[in-house]
């Protein structure tokens, strides 16, 4: 059991750690190109050190300096079959790509990971690659890791997506660029496009026609990456900013990507107008967002702008708490399959604090709360987002918080809670 005083507001700069979906690709990449590749300001966590792993148990040489890494690679086409089992550990997006990345080799593989990711779905994968050709097994019918990558003879073709995920469709394209021809991914709904703008700054020939994303095979080349601060971390802050009365906060140096900033546009939809500045635009948008305490509308958040705010609706459901009336998220069936069930998670968490939640299979109800709780007990759920939605709670609060596993914070923030403190005004 964890307690936190009460916290009057936040004010100050704040610097949140690197975007973990962008190391996860440029680690991956890095080791796919045939040079060195340098990766500065990268994110150190338990997710991109169970990808840094694999890629080291498949032959690459990584020098990891803190401030950067040094990818050491003979390219994708020099892979070596591992001796061991690849553990992904809590780590979907490693499982995902990984996948992708290994479907078109010449050797045998298998991939497992820790108890959370051997129940979250691996078949929205397997199957689009299985079309161009992979053979890969897994348990549960080929539903769930552990899954076993078999060398298979694949042949470029085009792909529909049958599930909103930029994970699926980054691990069609880097299979993709490994075979003759043109790859295509045909989405729908646009989803985060972080391994499309990577793939051309690696050389690739990446193109997207209304939806349909088109990689063209080649090899990568080595270059020099910056990764900019992650949005979905800076959304922590976002939270706290707004429901402290009196906060200001600003951001620095943070990714801006459009795909990734939808939670900035429901707000703006909600009657909250979050300021930013691009102050950068290379193969990302990066720049400041600013801060001040403000109160939503009601109203019913649903739709395609889901797929690109996913990971910030915990923060948009703690804010909800606090806003001027109910707020309705719909279409976010994906919380069920994250490292928790979210949509769980949430409304046993907000129940606990006195608030009146409404439940559906794809999402949540949540109505302001009407007053301050004396007590309550919010459980993490081994799960880094839930957890700081937590901690934020606590400090509004001053209430205790039951951690089932604080080490989950290292999955993405391990110093949230530091960074966090350093902002506050009792």
């Amino acid at each position: 059991m964890i307690t936190f005083d009460k916290c009057k507001c936040f004010k100050g700069n704040i610097k949140v750690p690197a975007d973990k979906s962008i190391t996860h690709r440029a680690v991956i990449m890095g080791s796919m190109a045939d040079g060195v590749t340098v990766v500065r300001n990268p994110l150190i966590s338990r997710d991109t050190l169970a990808t840094m792993k694999i890629m080291q148990q498949l032959g690459v040489n990584i020098v990891n300096e803190t401030s950067r890494l040094l990818i050491h690679s003979e390219g994708v086409k020099n892979f070596k079959e591992p001796y061991d089992i690849l553990n992904c550990d809590n780590s979907g997006t490693t499982a995902r790509l990984v996948m992708g990345v290994l479907a078109p080799c010449s050797f045998y593989s298998v991939l497992s990971g820790d108890a959370s990711l051997l129940r979250r779905p691996m078949a929205r994968v397997i199957n689009p690659l299985a079309k161009l050709g992979a053979v890969i097994k897994a348990k549960d019918n080929n539903k769930l890791l552990p899954a076993t990558i078999l060398p298979a003879d694949m042949k470029a073709g085009e792909i529909t997506a049958e599930t909103k995920s930029a994970q699926v469709k980054s691990a069609v394209l880097l299979a993709g660029v490994q075979l003759e021809g043109a790859v295509s991914y045909i989405e729908k709904t646009a989803t985060r496009d972080h391994t499309e703008r990577m793939l051309q700054a690696f050389g690739i020939k990446c193109e997207n026609n209304d939806g349909k994303i088109t990689v063209h095979g080649g090899s990568l080349q080595y270059t020099q990456l910056d990764v900019p601060a992650d949005f979905s971390s800076a959304a922590f802050y976002i939270g706290a900013g707004l429901i402290f009365e009196g906060s200001e906060i600003v951001i620095e140096n943070c990714g801006l990507n459009p795909s990734r900033t939808g939670l900035l546009n429901v707000l703006k939809d909600l009657g909250v107008d979050v300021k930013y500045e691009i102050t950068s635009n290379e193969y990302e948008p990066i720049g400041s967002i600013y801060i001040k305490s403000a109160k939503i509308k009601g109203g019913k958040v649903s739709g395609d702008i889901i797929a690109n705010m996913i990971d910030e609706i915990p923060v948009l459901a703690m804010i909800a708490l606090f806003g001027e009336a109910p707020l309705e998220i719909r279409d976010a069936k994906e919380l069920r399959v994250k490292e928790s069930d979210r949509i769980a998670a949430l409304i046993n968490n907000f129940r606990e604090l006195g608030a009146e939640i409404e439940e559906y299979e794809d999402g949540l109800k949540i109505y302001p709360l009407t007053k301050e709780p004396e007590k309550a007990k919010l459980l993490a759920y081994d799960d880094h987002r839930i957890s700081m939605v937590n901690i934020i709670l606590a400090k509004k609060f001053g209430i205790k918080v039951l951690m089932d596993n604080i080490a989950s914070l290292d999955v993405s923030y391990p110093d949230f809670i530091g960074d966090l403190l350093s902002l506050e005004e009792k």
